[in-house]
């Protein structure tokens, strides 16, 4: 199992390291959020391990940018912020757990290895968005108990977009959650794209509906 550490304290960091590793995992050390941010797209860590108060972007916003992406990371908080307004904003954001320092590694693998089971069966799940069904298991669409063929673009736009059924998504959003903050190119791609996803949803692509001088949403019902 990978595991992405995101700490500053590098005694912290040197710490985790080594423990878990020698429970087995593969682990990824790195200090600010800017590099966990890259990290998550090179190393694909089944569960990330992030402070709060670190360098660059801080472990909530860096926890909000990954779940527009993806859910099937396992996010845990391990933090020295211990009050109440503290976790709910670290759960809010898209934790999974909250570890308040000092930590009992014992305890932390437990979590991790907890974590990591729910994060698998979560990104199994089915989504159904009126007659849309997507499996991100085989990957396959059905569409009015059709299967669509798309391609992998395709694919991770509609599924970003189900998961975030009747939320309207500007460009920019949906551009860094599909195509990553390293994408170079202009948000015209999210259009062409959106015009590639209608003609395949046939019956359904009135469920993908522009919001002039905002971005797109997709419907579950005619509202």
């Amino acid at each position: 199992m990978r595991v992405l550490v995101v700490e500053d304290d590098p005694r912290i960091a040197r710490f985790l390291e080594l423990e878990l590793t020698h429970e087995g995992f593969d682990v990824k050390t790195v200090h600010d959020g800017y590099d966990a941010l890259l990290a998550v797209e090179e190393f694909q860590p089944d569960v990330a391990l992030v402070d709060i108060m670190i360098p660059g972007i801080d472990g909530v916003e860096f926890t909000r940018r990954i779940r527009e992406r993806r859910d099937d990371m396992g996010i845990i908080m391990v933090t020295a912020l211990g009050e109440k307004k503290d976790k709910l904003e670290g759960f809010e954001s898209g934790a999974d757990d909250y570890v308040v320092k000092p930590f009992d590694i014992e305890e932390l693998v437990a979590r991790i290895n907890a974590v990591a089971r729910r994060s698998k069966q979560r990104s199994h799940e089915t989504i159904e968005v009126g007659g849309i069904r997507i499996d991100p298991a085989s990957r396959k669409v059905m569409v009015d108990s059709e299967e669509v063929e798309l391609s992998k673009t395709e694919f991770e736009l509609l599924h970003y977009l189900a998961r975030n059924a009747d939320v309207v998504l500007s460009k920019e959003r949906i551009l860094d959650a599909v195509w990553g903050s390293d994408f170079y190119g202009g948000t015209n791609v999210v259009e062409v794209y959106v015009n590639y996803l209608r003609k395949k949803l046939g019956p359904q692509s009135w469920r993908l509906k522009t919001v002039r001088g905002v971005g797109y949403v997709l419907r579950s019902d005619e509202a």
